[in-house]
């Protein structure tokens, strides 16, 4: 009997592990991978698939991706592709293999570093899937983000689909800092018009890439993940992405101490230390320290001849990397007045290409300040800000997904995919990054068939039958990466709602807007610029600002709307503070003069009498705007529901179904507003 003993104890074990040999799940954050398998599976469920990874494409628990798809007997793994560094993360630049053939799983793996840098019609001939599961660093410079993007412009030209799991940005997704790439200054290290620190994670990275790539994209976001996480957040294990970067704190320090290429000024010890000769190693510090820089303290310590600063960074969730390494730089200038690389017509400094512009070189030579230098790109990074706010997937809460994005500019995919020509795989050279081509609407290459143009105004709503209730489900502030998630719910319901759209975030998005209108939802102006201050100076500057939008909806949808919804609402105050005050006051305010204008020309305002308060913060549960709009339908005949549509409403989008099925129980039939229909009073 004791010789049945370990076996029995080996059984138990066994039956105390999930399939797969993964333990319980403890991490805060399910990755994409994870929910790729658990959840979203459909998307790779019979295919040929090629997968982009090395190293860091492992699940929460530390299951290999490829070692995932080989044991999947519904998917085929037919090719693997290997950023910088290699397949398993340890290859040093200039040694890595072009293509070989795994000498385990006996297929090919093609190198996606050096010469080819973009996946060739040969490579994409093995699948008709390519998924992506890298871990990036937050930096613009990192290399796995342009390989990404070369990654989608192949599967674009190819007619193949892409989807990328998504996985924490380690920095966060606040802290975005730095210039701004300019187009002249392109490169590998800089494939797009990002700042250093750009706060997204590479499925938000994704979404922005193919604003100008259109490709056939799909991101699997994760779940639980939110913007102010840092890595040590999420519960999740760091796997080094590279040599050089073996733990968190190189990965904090990398822009921090890794910015003066082509300088004197250098890292030691993965990021750790930045000095130079002829620095004094005491006044170094002091001057840094004495710039109240968060999250950070500096050590003077000399390594040989130079002279530096250790960083002590004690808290990751404030510290700013590229801040702190502008403000090194700088300030080893004014200790050690080195040359600055300055680029020429014919040559582009590395200096220039890492921060992606000359002017940061031009300020340093010139011996101006840090906080000179840190101004002269503030207006670049915030358009930028705003730019990227459409293609953000998390915000304040844990995100729960619904289902995989579907990025809004993909273009059809060809009935047939074009055949592979023959030839070796790995011989062709890409174009270069530095002349790319411009960008173009999505689906340019490949037009999808437009929808016949409406009329200005929608059909009319049926005549209420006695006792009939009618709702109008509206939604403002889009279009956004939420939108078709809400499209969604409303196409499988049969239920048509109403969209108020804010112009300014119409570029980019003009694909989302013929959805809408193509799907028989109407559509109605919010004003381009959604800025109180802006619309309600004067009469005159919100008509100016309505228009502006107004145009850029009908240049999309064919459609001029004339539908209207005021930001704040018909009986706002807000426009009291703002209003000019030599023209208005309380007695006679703006918005008197904006109705009585509205009427005139035409158009109709709505406003709402049931809300589900996602306006009052961004901090909200799908089950507590459920319960909102519970709360406020008792047995009005008809009800005008307001809710929002932006990157940081996803709980409205996962309580609509809900919110409908409510609606539907208590009697109400469902219609988008006719600009006939009577204005509904404001909530008071």
């Amino acid at each position: 009997m004791k010789k049945f003993i370990p076996f029995l104890i080996l059984a138990l074990i066994l039956t105390m592990i999930p399939p797969g040999g993964s333990s319980a799940n403890t991490t805060a954050v399910q990755l994409g991978s994870d929910l790729l398998f658990d959840r979203f599976h459909q998307l790779i469920e019979g295919k040929n698939v090629g997968l982009i990874t090395n190293q860091t494409g492992i699940n929460s628990q530390g299951a290999s991706t490829i070692d995932l798809l080989r044991r999947d007997r519904s998917v085929k793994l037919t090719a693997l592709f290997a950023p910088e560094y290699g397949l398993d993360g340890k290859e040093q630049v200039g040694t890595q293999a072009k293509s070989y053939t795994h000498p385990v799983y006996g297929i090919p793996v093609y190198s996606l570093y050096g010469s080819t840098r973009q996946p060739t019609p040969e490579m994409m001939g093995h699948f008709d899937t390519l998924l992506v599961d890298l871990q990036d660093t937050g930096s613009r410079t990192y290399t796995y983000i342009s390989t990404l993007h070369y990654a989608m412009a192949a599967a674009k030209e190819q007619g193949k689909r892409i989807v990328v799991l998504d996985r924490p940005n380690p920095l966060g997704g606040t802290i975005v800092e730095g210039p701004v790439l300019e187009k002249p200054y392109q490169s590998f290290i800089g494939i797009d018009e990002l700042p250093l620190a750009h706060g997204m994670t590479i499925g938000e990275l994704a979404l922005f890439f193919n604003r100008s790539i259109g490709a056939d994209l799909y991101v699997v976001p994760m779940e639980g993940y939110t913007r102010g996480m840092t890595y040590p957040d999420t519960g999740l294990k760091w796997v080094p992405s590279s040599p050089h970067l073996p733990d968190l704190t190189s990965v904090y320090g990398y822009m921090a101490t890794g910015l003066g290429e082509g300088t004197p000024v250098k890292q030691a010890d993965n990021f750790a230390w930045i000095g130079a000769e002829g620095i004094d190693s005491v006044q170094f510090a002091d001057l840094l320290n004495g710039s109240l820089l968060p999250g950070v303290l500096f050590l003077p310590e000399k390594k040989e001849n130079a002279g530096g600063v250790r960083l002590h960074i004690h808290d990751s969730r404030v510290f700013n990397p590229v801040r702190t390494g502008l403000y090194a730089l700088a300030y080893a200038r004014q200790l050690q007045p080195f040359a600055v690389p300055q680029s020429t017509e014919k040559e582009i400094t590395m200096f220039d290409q890492v921060m992606g512009t000359s002017k940061i070189a031009q300020l340093l030579a010139q011996g101006k300040s840090p906080q000179e230098i840190v101004a002269s790109y503030a207006e670049a990074l915030g358009k930028f800000v705003e730019l990227r706010k459409s293609f953000l997937i998390y915000g304040e809460t844990p995100f729960v997904p619904s289902g995989a994005i579907h990025s809004p500019y993909a273009a059809p995919l060809p009935a047939k995919p074009p055949a592979p020509p023959a030839g070796k795989p790995g011989t062709v050279t890409p174009p270069t990054p530095s002349t790319p081509e411009p960008a173009k609407p999505p689906g340019t290459n490949t037009p999808a068939p437009k929808p016949p143009a409406p009329a200005q105004k929608p059909p009319a709503v049926p005549a209420p039958k006695p006792g009939d209730k009618i709702a109008y489900l509206t939604f403002d502030d889009g279009p956004s990466p939420v939108t078709p998630q809400i499209l969604d719910t409303l196409k499988k319901n049969q239920v048509k709602a109403t969209f108020f759209i804010v112009g300014r975030n119409v570029p980019g998005h003009e694909a989302i807007l013929k959805r809408i209108v193509a799907e028989g939802h109407a559509i109605g102006g919010h004003t381009y610029s959604h800025d109180y201050k802006i619309v309600y100076k004067s009469m005159e500057a919100f008509f100016a600002d309505l228009e502006k939008g107004n145009q850029l909806i009908e240049k999309a949808t064919g459609v001029k709307p004339v539908l209207f919804r005021y930001p704040g609402g018909s009986t706002n105050t807000v426009s009291l503070k703002y209003q000019d005050t030599k023209r208005y006051s309380k007695q006679a305010p703006v918005m008197n003069a904006i109705k009585a204008e509205a009427n005139k020309r035409g158009y109709t305002f709505i406003d709402w009498n049931v809300t589900n308060g996602d306006a009052r913060s961004n901090k909200y549960t799908a089950q507590q705007a459920l319960a909102n709009v519970k709360a406020q339908v008792k047995a009005q005949k008809e009800i005008v529901v307001l809710m929002h549509d932006a990157s940081t409403k996803t709980p409205t989008a996962q309580a609509l179904p809900e919110v409908i099925a409510f609606l539907k129980a208590k009697g109400y039939r469902f219609e988008a507003i006719h600009p006939d229909q009577p204005t509904v009073s404001h909530v008071k």
